[in-house]
């Protein structure tokens, strides 16, 4: 009768239908499998990236903790050490230059009594340590700090650490003939205006600005006798790294 099927092929019927079941488990299975394969690999991955990411986010952290008022750059290295409230408020003004990004010289040419002393753009100084004195031809402190001045310059030149001058604009006219009269053979360039007096906020001088390696304000109003002090700190901090090291460090990591 149309319908029906015999006992062997109702076997049959049930034998392919059981083939399909078990073909159909068994494709389910791996891809089961496959989908926790792959979540597998993407937790690991997300597991990766993000301690990475987190541990670079920990040695920010860190950094900015060793550049604390408190534990790097301390009011007794300023001017503004004195406690009375005129000073109190040259500290508040130092203090808000601190932790900011380096303003651009707006400068003339530079110059230098020392081919090894060059001046630059703070861009094009980015991995170095600046050092950035703004002095007069007029002040006689100025002067008289520009022999040690040149000796900073040429001392720490092979740590990446670069001393600029930055002369008023009042009495720039003598740049030059001040500085070499007076022992300053670092690079120094004649301001413009005073654009770069006012930009870094000089209140007094000579006045003494660090910049670090990225570009970072990390000390001012510095006083002569504790430039050294300082920048040993910075270097504390951000030691100079020669490159032939930092590829050996890298070569030897990735074998």
């Amino acid at each position: 009768m149309p319908g029906t099927s015999s006992g062997a092929d109702t076997k049959a019927e049930d034998d392919l239908m059981a083939s399909k079941d078990n073909c159909s488990g068994t494709w389910a299975r791996k891809a089961g499998a496959i989908v926790v394969i792959v979540g597998a690999v993407a937790a690991t991955s997300f597991a990766v990236v993000g301690g990475d990411q987190g541990q670079r986010d920990r040695r920010s952290a860190q950094t900015q903790q060793e550049y604390t008022i408190e534990n790097f750059f301390t009011r007794d290295l300023t001017y503004a050490a004195t406690a009375n409230e005129t000073n109190d408020k040259r500290w508040e003004r130092i203090q808000s230059q601190i932790g900011k990004r380096a303003p651009e010289f707006r400068v003339g040419e530079w110059k230098s009594g020392d081919k090894d002393l060059k001046g630059g753009s703070i861009e094009s100084m980015r991995g170095e340590i600046v050092v950035i004195n703004f002095w007069g031809t007029w002040c006689p402190p100025c002067r008289a700090a520009m022999p040690r001045n040149t000796e900073i310059a040429r001392k720490y030149l092979s740590q990446k650490v670069r001393l600029v001058g930055v002369c008023n604009t009042r009495g720039s006219e003598t740049m030059m003939e001040t500085a070499e009269r007076h022992g300053g053979l670092f690079a120094t360039a004649a301001d413009s205006d005073d654009a770069t007096r006012t930009a870094y906020g000089v209140q007094w001088w000579p006045y003494y600005i660090i910049v670090d390696r990225e570009g970072i304000v990390r000390a001012a109003g510095l006083r002569p006798n504790k430039l050294e002090e300082a920048i040993d700190r910075i270097l504390a901090i951000q030691p100079y790294v020669p490159e032939d090291e930092t590829t050996a460090v890298g070569a030897a990591s990735s074998g």
